[in-house]
């Protein structure tokens, strides 16, 4: 009974939505609506970075109206994770490091890198589940000092589990750990005294994907395809994500952003976002917090 009136409850949001005049995107129930704790995600979904982030330096070339880094190297960026149970900022990180590393051609084709690693061996950030850790920096700060090796040494697990394991000594299979993969440094690219960052994050996009951050609230969680605006609901916390590109459709300038969320949810793991709202700092402060990394 508590489930139909759960159900029921988010098909009445659907159908609230579905009416509002003018609304840019769909929205729909997920089999397994995610569950949100107010509480829980806004301790761990902040990305400060280090205070020795540097600003990003972009070149003054005229801009492309559409940029789409899925589109246009798939084989190294259109790869889509699915954190799971586990809303772990480590999976962004390590996802945006294997698309950096194939689009500069560090890699002869496209590496996916171990965020469980990260988890279980960042003891200074990382304590024994998903709801336990504080993050500092994403997993930036551990990947720059330490690395990490690939998934096909240490797979991802928590995201089944929800829980954090020892740092591991040998691969999965037993076989010697491989040489670890780092990061070289973080950039800043948004600035917080220019509530107008449009522009610097696209012409970083030129360069290859861009970490950010995003704001959510209740009426996200059925996002399903179009450019999303937030309608309604209460702030739940933040979510890190990757821009992979822009665009405009039927008038309308949005941001395209890699989510962690698998390929069943949102546009195949993909959401659209309005760009150049003019709110200050971008719709749901996308446009607030973003680095680019240097691999």
């Amino acid at each position: 009974m508590l489930f139909a009136c759960i159900l029921t409850e988010h098909e009445e949001v659907v159908t609230v939505l579905q009416n509002i005049p003018g609304i840019t995107w769909k929205a729909k129930v997920y089999e397994n609506m995610p569950e949100v704790h107010a509480s829980k995600m806004k301790q761990r979904v902040h990305f400060t970075p280090s205070p020795t982030t540097k600003q990003v330096q972009t070149r003054q070339d005229p801009l492309p109206d559409h940029w789409d880094w899925s589109e246009q190297r798939s084989e190294c960026v259109d790869f889509v994770s699915d954190r799971g149970v586990c809303d772990i900022l480590q999976l962004a990180s390590t996802n945006i490091l294997g698309d950096l590393r194939c689009l500069n051609g560090l890699d002869p084709t496209r590496v996916e890198y171990s965020a469980q690693f990260i988890l279980n061996c960042d003891a200074q950030h990382v304590v024994s589940s998903c709801d336990d850790y504080t993050v500092q920096n994403a997993g930036w700060g551990f990947l720059i000092d330490n690395g990490t090796v690939p998934e096909s040494c240490v797979s991802y697990k928590a995201g089944k589990t929800g829980k954090v394991g020892k740092c591991p000594t040998v691969c999965d299979n037993q076989q010697k750990l491989p040489a670890r993969t780092y990061a070289k440094e973080v950039l800043s690219i948004c600035d917080y005294e220019d509530p107008n960052n449009e522009e610097n994050i696209m012409r970083a996009l030129m360069n290859g994907p861009v970490q950010t951050r995003v704001q959510i609230t209740y009426d996200f969680s059925f996002y399903s395809s179009g450019i999303y605006k937030s309608q309604f609901g209460d702030w739940y916390g933040w979510m890190v994500c990757e821009f992979v590109g822009y665009g405009v459709e039927n008038g309308v300038k949005f941001w395209k952003v890699k989510n962690q969320m698998g390929r069943n949810w949102g546009e195949n793991g993909y959401f659209r976002i309005a760009r150049g709202t003019g709110i200050p700092w971008g719709e749901n402060y996308i446009e607030q917090e973003c680095y680019q990394i240097v691999v």
